[in-house]
């Protein structure tokens, strides 16, 4: 989540906001939510589907 908000803060602070950009963000940041949400009640099979996906997203951007 925090990741979503900071580039969606320096974004906005852009001479030229990416609108494009932002909308992909603010779609991201809402997933990020809705998988918080799923967490609770979730079984360790999802629990883990949901980490590797994210894992994978951290390594992704860590590549860019």
């Amino acid at each position: 989540m925090n990741w979503y908000n900071i580039q969606l803060l320096e974004e906005r602070r852009a001479s030229v906001p990416d609108e494009e950009r932002m909308e992909e963000l603010k779609a991201g940041r809402e997933a990020a939510l809705a998988d918080g949400a799923q967490l609770a009640t979730a079984d360790p099979e999802e629990s883990g589907r949901i980490a590797a996906v994210y894992a994978a997203r951290l390594k992704e951007l860590k590549e860019t």
